[in-house]
């Protein structure tokens, strides 16, 4: 694999890494949190998420490097998006003068 494409694997992965970060605060994982344990999950085609290395794989220090290397933090308050077989990410932001988690209320049903 290229170093195109090694950099691309690791910005997924690090892109997923962030998704379990957010998806997973508040479900029960054994390994989330533990602080030095990296759990990732990756974007499968159909936009669902699957954990990244096997059901109870873990990333081990060089993974971590790799990811950690690419990886941007989302804000908290960014919302995760299904639709359409993809999975969009629209970060925290002001919109119509207002923070994302403000328009909860407003674009659910």
């Amino acid at each position: 694999m290229g170093n195109i494409g090694s950099k691309l694997v690791f910005l997924c992965a690090g892109f997923a890494l962030a998704f379990a970060t957010m998806a997973l605060a508040q479900s029960y994982d054994t390994d989330f949190g533990t602080g030095n344990v990296g759990v990732a999950y990756m974007v499968q085609p159909d936009g669902s998420t699957a954990r990244f290395g096997g059901r109870t794989a873990t990333v081990n220090p060089n993974g971590d490097k790799a990811i950690m290397s690419y990886a941007q933090d989302l804000p908290a308050g960014s919302i995760l998006y299904r639709k359409g077989n993809k999975l969009h990410v629209l970060k925290n932001q002001m919109i119509d003068g207002k923070m994302c988690p403000e328009w909860e209320k407003t674009w659910t049903q």
